[in-house]
């Protein structure tokens, strides 16, 4: 009998110093009962590409996140069009209310589009970033911009607002924001996905499925690693 009490306590012991005994271990994935997911962005956050709509990367993410939790909460603050200001303005007050556990963002491609200043976007999404930070424990996943030069779109009809340079000077302002608020960043210019047209929908801007699914698998290699 005392060896099987000194063997349970043994056993006890060496559990408590592996997490493959424990599944409430810190080394384990954390899983949730209700996992609130916010998506800030445009019409990239919308869907639009996709075919049908919930085959947008926000949809997806959210369906990987049902392996994290019971039940995953998607509050979809996209509106096509809409700029860093609106972010800003709208989508960042309900962020903040719903206390997200997870967030992504996807700006700046509208506000390059129509001729904004970089440095007046940096200052909002700044603003953006501190505010979410600060009010939220969210962890948070910014994609910066592919280079839209290289899109159907602006192939057939460039604009002269639409150059690399100006590509290079939003991205460089994501990444300094990203840097400043500890925002791991999804590098769709790096990764050169403008080029590969399986990615672009027959509009020659928005992703296609294949790449919203795509991106989708950028920000989920974060996410996961991350709650």
């Amino acid at each position: 009998m005392e060896r099987w009490k000194i063997l349970c306590i043994f056993v006890t012991f060496l559990c408590s110093g592996l997490s493959g005994c424990d599944k409430d271990s810190p080394t384990s994935p954390q899983y949730f009962e209700r996992l609130v997911y916010v998506a800030m962005g445009a019409s990239d956050a919308v869907g639009i590409g996709a075919f049908p709509l919930e085959k947008g990367y926000v949809y997806q993410i959210r369906d990987a996140l049902k392996s994290r939790a019971d039940e995953v909460v998607l509050y979809n603050l996209g509106v096509s069009g809409k700029r860093i200001n609106y972010i800003e303005s709208t989508e960042l007050p309900t962020a903040i209310s719903v206390q997200p556990h997870v967030l992504t963002i996807w700006a700046g491609p509208n506000d390059l589009i129509h001729g904004v200043d970089a440095a007046t976007f940096e200052q909002s999404l700044a603003t953006v970033l501190m505010q979410l930070r600060q009010s939220t424990s969210a962890v948070i996943v910014l994609a910066n911009i592919p280079d839209l030069t290289l899109l159907p779109r602006f192939l057939i009809d460039p604009d002269p607002d639409v150059t690399v340079d100006r590509v290079h000077a939003f991205n460089l302002a994501l990444a300094r924001q990203a840097g400043v608020y500890a925002v791991p960043l999804v590098d769709l210019y790096a990764g050169d996905y403008a080029s590969n047209w399986d990615y672009v929908s027959l509009d020659g801007f928005h992703p296609s499925n294949e790449g919203h699914t795509k991106i989708a698998e950028l920000y989920l290699e974060i996410l996961l690693k991350s709650l």
